[in-house]
């Protein structure tokens, strides 16, 4: 029976086609998991305890999941749909209720609830997004939850995207910063 999971690691494997080539120096580690790589290996160290210790190592292709680069810009953009359609007022529309209606309108499960209030950070837990829409009697209230996008790929990742930065257009968001951002969006697209 395997053990519990020490450390979950990507890593690129770059055949060497020359004659007798090929080695551990075809394999490296991803950028994004350096820190990760830096756990394991004290992680090791610890259990090992100056004994060699056998441990699994389990060699599968890379599901194509979003990045972390595309969370980011999602989530700045978010934010700035969100301010826009506050009237550039903070405090109205929060990037939580943009995100939640977009991914409505993409197709992704958004439910709304009617759930005790202490009920809400079990909620939180559970769920990428939880949003209180209205306070209720006797200690309830209604939230919508999401899932969210963490299961998305990257192809359903760009096309969210694209579909915020369509809102963004929409809500008249023109600055310097989002066109530069959407500018880097379509040159990082043609990459892939």
């Amino acid at each position: 029976m395997a053990g519990k999971l020490i450390a979950h690691l990507v890593a690129w494997y770059m055949p060497d086609k020359s004659p007798g080539g090929g080695g551990l120096e075809n394999l490296t580690v991803d950028n994004a998991y350096l820190l990760e790589a830096q756990r394991l290996h004290a992680e090791l160290e610890r259990r090992a305890r100056g004994q060699p210790l056998c441990v699994e190592v389990d060699i599968r292709p890379v599901k194509n999941k979003r990045t972390l680069d595309q969370n980011r810009l999602m989530w700045a953009l978010l934010n700035r749909l969100a301010l826009a359609l506050s009237g550039d007022t903070p405090g109205g529309v929060t990037a939580e209720q943009c995100y939640l209606d977009l991914l409505t309108e993409f197709g992704a499960e958004v439910e709304t609830w009617r759930v005790p209030v202490k009920a809400l950070p079990a909620l939180r837990n559970a769920y990428r997004v939880v949003q209180k829409v209205e306070q209720l009697d006797n200690g309830y209230c209604m939230v919508r939850i999401g899932l969210g996008s963490s299961n998305f790929d990257r192809q359903q990742m760009h096309d969210f995207i694209d579909r915020i930065f369509d809102r963004l257009a929409e809500a008249g968001v023109d600055d310097a910063e989002t066109t530069e951002q959407y500018r880097d969006w379509r040159r990082t697209d043609e990459l892939y």
